[in-house]
């Protein structure tokens, strides 16, 4: 009979990313102990989180009378395979545990980035060098979450994070064995959005988007910073999110539209205005409207030159499920840091109109 407070020493070893010491620790119990399949479960799960994935395996293959039936197990197996870069054994591994789990979080995510749908097949989209593999795991009492990714490049590798923007770069963890805790952690992996106007979209979810993109948008060119927010591209948004950005056209000529037409009346506009054409230093200003004197630089004409520099995407405020999109236009970011913002809903509706910097 296996200790009750031991199980729940090893889970909270785990949470904590001491996974060597789980392996020390079960490694050093009473053989017939030791053999059991929750204790050998969890020896497991620590080898993979120690990068020891043919270990990991070993152990599993020792306990696959009982395991066959349990979807943890598969999940295990699968990630090892993964790591090891043996996708066919990985993909049938994880098929197997979502079948016998259909709410099997890891089984799901993992497919994702393998590019396997529900039934075996592959998608429409090719995920290729992308992949990224994060999951969730078991403790004694079901399934929890927490952070911790892990990311697999040319060599089986896993991190905490990533760093930078425009390229996905691992930064390895301290703890024991020099990796993430990967089941029990969460899902934290990579978004991959399909966009017409911005291309293929890849970059951690943890870490969000911030990346500048040449557009060309109603006749107009312009080099526009792209921000969305971390934690917001997860799996179930992947499809809205890149809606809503295929629609920014449509969002750009509406502000456009509604400052071309309300400089005059509406405060805000006229505030920021008025800000812009008394504040700024003479010579930036007139260089970027293209004119020689004060008395050329007239709201029409800042209005002509205002253009789209920044785009986010974010948790819409107050309504955390929904999302919003920002979009930021300014005279020049060289010479002036203040900002026109029109912040539009997910059905497009413009809802706030301000002044910022």
């Amino acid at each position: 009979m296996i200790d009750k407070e031991l199980l729940e020493k090893l889970d909270q070893w785990h949470e904590d990313n001491h996974h060597q010491k789980i392996i020390q620790e079960i490694e050093g119990l009473p053989e017939e102990l030791r053999q059991q399949y929750q204790l050998q479960g969890r020896l497991a799960r620590a080898l993979n989180n120690t990068g020891r994935y043919k270990d990991a395996l070993g152990v599993l293959d020792s306990i696959r009378e009982e395991g066959e039936q349990d979807h943890r197990w598969w999940s295990r197996r699968g990630y090892a395979y993964y790591q090891l870069d043996r996708m066919e054994e990985a993909k049938e591994c994880f098929l197997t545990a979502q079948r016998l789990d259909p709410g099997n979080e890891d089984a799901k995510t993992f497919l994702a980035w393998m590019n396997v749908g529900p039934s075996g097949k592959a998608n429409a989209w090719d995920g290729g060098a992308s992949r990224k593999e994060t999951a969730q795991g078991d403790t004694a009492n079901g399934w929890t979450g927490g952070d911790g990714p892990a990311r697999r490049s040319a060599k089986p590798e896993t991190a905490n994070g990533w760093g930078g923007q425009k390229e996905l770069t691992g930064k390895r963890s301290k703890g024991d064995g020099g990796t993430s805790n990967w089941e029990g952690r969460g899902w934290e992996g990579t978004a991959q959005l399909e966009t017409r106007l911005f291309g293929s979209l890849r970059f951690p979810v943890k870490e969000g988007l911030f990346q500048a993109f040449p557009l060309t948008i109603g006749g107009r060119s312009m080099v526009a910073d792209l921000f969305i927010w971390e934690e917001l591209a997860r799996p179930e948004r992947w499809e809205a999110l890149a809606g809503l950005l295929d629609r920014l056209p449509e969002m750009y000529q509406r502000a456009r539209e509604r400052f071309e037409a309300d400089y005059e009346s509406n405060e805000v506009i006229r505030f920021f205005l008025r800000d812009q054409l008394q504040e700024m230093d003479e010579a930036p200003l007139l260089a970027s409207l293209g004119v020689s004197s004060r008395e050329e630089a007239t709201p029409e004409r800042f209005v002509q030159r205002l253009e789209l520099r920044g785009v986010t995407v974010a948790p819409r405020p107050g309504a955390q499920e929904e999302m919003d999109c920002t979009l930021d236009f300014c005279l020049d970011p060289e010479i002036t840091d203040q900002l026109l913002v029109f912040r539009f809903t997910q059905e497009l509706e413009l809802y706030d109109i301000s002044h910022e910097s």
